[in-house]
């Protein structure tokens, strides 16, 4: 079960999204589902896009293969969420690997880096994983773009995320101190049928890293909005430190597909067991 100290300070978040009157739309995390992780829902009854949504929405007009359909899906959600990233913030796709010997030693040398689908900094009293235009650590925040029908661990994408956390563990921001010091952040923006384990905040909570996690949703009007972002771990790592209310993202659109070019090292995909058209079975397994 969800601990005390978490559903109070989601319940802390969300009151004082309230009271700013930020928006109407409420949004909570709901923690610990059968398999022991946790998943985005929302109490005002606006769906999360799941891998199926996204498969529909985009549709297939180039009649494109198994893998390169599904890498097609998660390049364009990706870079329409990047976009449009809650208090209007808009990114572009990162491209450059940061050094990583945790995930090195994993892989035995087969991987020695990450790649962040975006990358922000952090400032100084920071408490949102989204910095202000001016920061005081540059390249301190990853975020994850994932469609994956299914749960992220540390090992997920040949110990993807791992590396990601150990390279947050010596940015810039992992050597400030003081009481209002900043903190490394890993944001996760994901479908709604994408699980976070609980080994992910446990590994996170070590290297004294923020992790962070909206979803996308679909408005009534038929768009596509990123729900604020909800801190799985500030509990146990900021302390007392209070947590400010964020932003929802601008809603948005799909862009069309892509023609199907060739991946590389952390390219997004839809990971979603199913390859080609929607409802066709299949089995990609593109991070085992």
């Amino acid at each position: 079960m969800m601990s005390l100290r978490v559903v109070q300070t989601v319940r802390g978040i969300f009151g004082a999204c309230a009271r700013r009157s930020v928006t109407a739309l409420l949004c909570i995390v709901v923690a610990m589902t059968a398999a022991g992780c946790t998943v985005p829902d929302t109490a005002s009854g606006m769906p999360p896009l799941t891998t199926v949504d996204l498969r529909k929405m985009l549709g297939n007009p180039k009649k494109l293969k198994g893998i390169q359909y599904n890498r097609e899906v998660g390049l364009a959600f990706q870079k329409r969420v990047l976009a449009n990233l809650p208090g209007s913030l808009s990114l572009r796709s990162n491209t450059k690997p940061f050094e990583s010997d945790e995930r090195n030693r994993r892989t035995t040398g087969r991987i020695k880096s990450v790649i962040p689908d975006g990358v922000a900094g952090a400032s100084e009293g920071m408490s949102s994983p989204l910095p202000p235009i001016i920061t005081t650590h540059p390249e301190s925040t990853f975020i994850e773009v994932k469609a994956v029908n299914g749960i992220i661990r540390p090992s997920y994408g040949q110990w993807q995320i791992l590396g990601m956390l150990d390279a947050l563990s010596h940015s810039p921001a992992a050597s400030s101190t003081g009481p209002q010091r900043a903190y490394p952040s890993l944001y996760f923006i994901v479908t709604g049928d994408t699980g976070i384990a609980p080994e992910v905040e446990v590994e996170a909570s070590n290297r004294n890293v923020l992790v962070w996690l909206s979803f996308v949703a679909k408005t009534w009007a038929g768009r596509l909005q990123v729900t604020p972002p909800v801190c799985l771990n500030c509990w146990k790592v900021l302390k007392e430190r209070q947590v400010a209310a964020t932003l929802f993202g601008p809603t948005f659109s799909l862009p069309s597909l892509g023609t199907g070019g060739s991946g590389g090292l952390d390219q997004p995909i839809l990971d979603d067991n199913l390859v080609g058209d929607p409802g066709t079975p299949g089995d990609t397994s593109p991070n085992p």
